[in-house]
């Protein structure tokens, strides 16, 4: 046997025999947020789940900063054995390479396993809007060129995006107004300080069932199962519109085959647990649980569609 081939099938038998006996140790769950909602919240929910599944420890490793690129960018250099997986959001993995720097490539460093769940913005307005429908407010937005203006939780975030999507699809000119963090964004258009955002739904549907906002469409190509009385922007016209959240687990590149089945599989039985389904709805997201090649081809196009949103915009991260 020469040289190559003993080191080609050394490292098959270690790689099999490693799939085979994993996991042997405490699993790191790295979450590249603060401890709060979204990701850290549904992080949680995944490991508790998947700690049971898998008769192992599975410690949930907060690592905050550098718009996600901090925690990103630990596991996309951690040995890929399994012992090391992150909890993925859009924000981090497919908006922020679009706008800054990040010390890793989406594409090239990590292992998709699946994708854990999704959920679409919202566009809502301020009840003073003259406008119920997509149509509507279109019509209005060309009526007044540069006079309506939109909320954000700030540059480059998903509230951001969104409406840069919305306002290149209908041509429309509509003025960003960025705030420091979704919460004020959300309150300054509660106020009508401004007239129009795109927003995730769980800050969003507690005020426009409250009256205090009006939903026009939700950003997903077909109806959510915890808001069905709100149309989508699709069947309002747009074809093919899609945005808003989602959540995945990845591992560093070369993760075993092996290995990523059975995340995968454990993973996609989860997420559909009735009390987990429940609970991801709380968090505006609903079960998805795709196959490692379909995450995959998933992040090119969420990495192509922000590129060119954020080049169109002219995005820069703040």
């Amino acid at each position: 046997m020469g040289a190559l081939s003993f080191a080609l099938a050394t490292t098959f038998h270690f790689t099999s025999a490693t799939a085979q006996t994993w996991p042997q140790r405490p699993i790191q769950f790295v979450v590249a947020t603060a401890p709060s909602g979204g990701t850290d919240a549904v992080g949680r929910l995944i490991a508790q789940k998947l700690s049971e599944a898998l008769a192992q420890n599975i410690v949930v490793d907060n690592r905050p900063g550098a718009s996600g690129s901090i925690g990103s960018a630990l596991v996309a250099k951690a040995a890929p054995d399994g012992y090391a997986l992150l909890v993925a959001n859009v924000g981090h993995i497919a908006m922020n390479p679009a706008i800054a720097h990040v010390p890793f490539d989406t594409l090239r460093d990590f292992t998709p396993v699946t994708m854990l769940a999704s959920g679409p913005l919202i566009l809502i307005t301020h009840p003073s809007v003259p406008a119920k429908t997509v149509r509507e407010l279109v019509a209005l937005a060309k009526s007044k060129p540069g006079k309506l203006n939109y909320s954000t939780g700030g540059s480059g975030t998903t509230s951001h995006f969104g409406m840069e999507l919305f306002k290149s699809v209908t041509a429309t000119d509509i003025v960003h107004i960025p705030f420091k963090g979704i919460a004020p964004a959300t309150i300054s258009l509660i106020a009508g300080e401004v007239d129009v955002m795109m927003n995730t739904t769980p800050p969003a549907l507690p005020q426009v069932r409250a009256g205090r906002l009006r939903a026009i469409a939700m950003a997903s190509l077909k109806r959510t199962t915890f808001a069905p009385e709100v149309p989508t922007l699709v069947e309002s016209g747009l074809p093919g519109f899609e945005a808003g959240v989602w959540y995945g687990i990845m591992g560093p590149a070369g993760l075993s085959p092996e290995i990523v089945t059975r995340l995968h599989q454990e993973l996609a039985r989860i997420v559909r647990l009735p009390e987990v389904r429940e609970r991801l709805a709380v968090e505006g997201v609903e079960p998805v649980g795709n196959t490692p090649a379909e995450f995959a081809a998933y992040l090119k196009t969420e990495m192509s569609k922000y590129a060119a949103i954020a080049q169109k915009a002219r995005i820069r991260a703040e």
